[in-house]
C-alpha cells in the first residue's frame, strides 16, 4: 500500500487512481458542453447586429455578475445529487465565458481586409461566418478550453467535497475524500494529502 490505507483500511492508491477517472470525465464532458452551447450564443452575437447581440450579451452578463462556484452549487442543488448533475452545474458557468470570448474575437476579425474583401464581392453572411470569421475565430477558444478544463476538475471535486456529487458514497472521487479525510487529519494526514496533491497535479497539468 504505497499511499496507505484510508480511514476503512482501503488502498489508498487505489482509491485515488480510480477517483480520477470520474473527476476527469466530468471535467472533460462539463467542458464540451460549457463551450458547445457557449460557441452557439456567442456565434449568434458575433454574426449579427442589433437586437441579437444585445440579447446574449445581457443574458451572459447575469450569468457572469454571479461567481461561477456559487452557480454550480446553485444548480447542483437544484437537480440534486448525481454526476449528471455535477456535469451540467459546471458547465453553466462555462458558457458565458466562451460567448463573450468568441463574440469577441469574431468582432475582431469583422474589421480585417479579408472580411471586407469577401464582403465586396457578395460572399452571403453565412458563407462568410461560417467559412471565414469562424474558423479563424476558434484560436483563443482552444487556449480558454484548457484553463476552464483545470478550472472544472476543481469545480467537481469542490462539489464533491460539500456532499453533491455522486449519489453512491463508495464511489471514490478526490473532493469525497478530502471531506472523509476531515475527522482523520490528526492521525493520518496521508489520507487528505494524496488526493489534494492529485487535484493540484491535475489543475497544473491542464494549465
Amino acid at each position: 500500500h504505497w499511499f496507505g490505507l484510508d480511514e476503512s483500511g482501503r488502498d489508498e492508491l487505489s482509491r485515488v487512481i480510480y477517483g480520477a477517472r470520474a473527476s476527469l470525465v466530468i471535467g472533460v464532458v462539463s467542458l464540451a458542453v460549457g463551450a458547445t452551447i457557449g460557441t452557439m450564443f456567442g456565434l449568434l452575437a458575433g454574426a449579427f447586429e442589433g437586437w441579437v447581440d444585445s440579447a446574449v450579451m445581457r443574458v451572459t452578463d447575469v450569468l457572469l455578475a454571479v461567481p461561477s462556484l456559487l452557480l454550480a452549487l446553485s444548480v447542483a442543488a437544484v437537480m440534486g445529487q448525481s454526476q449528471t448533475a455535477v456535469m451540467i452545474a459546471v458547465a453553466v458557468p462555462n458558457i458565458p465565458l466562451f460567448a463573450r470570448l468568441l463574440r469577441s474575437s469574431m468582432l475582431a476579425e469583422r474589421q480585417k481586409d479579408y472580411v471586407n474583401a469577401a464582403v465586396s464581392v457578395g460572399i452571403p453572411r453565412r458563407r462568410l461566418v461560417m467559412s471565414h470569421i469562424l474558423p479563424n475565430s476558434i484560436g483563443p477558444m482552444i487556449v480558454q478550453g484548457t484553463l476552464a478544463l483545470a478550472t472544472a476538475v476543481i469545480d467537481a471535486a469542490a462539489l464533491s467535497f460539500l456532499g453533491l456529487g455522486s449519489a453512491d458514497p463508495t464511489v471514490p472521487e478526490w473532493g469525497r475524500m478530502l471531506a472523509n479525510a476531515q475527522r482523520y487529519t490528526n492521525v493520518a494526514i496521508h489520507i487528505a494529502v494524496f488526493p489534494g496533491v492529485m487535484i493540484m497535479l491535475t489543475a497544473l497539468g491542464f494549465n
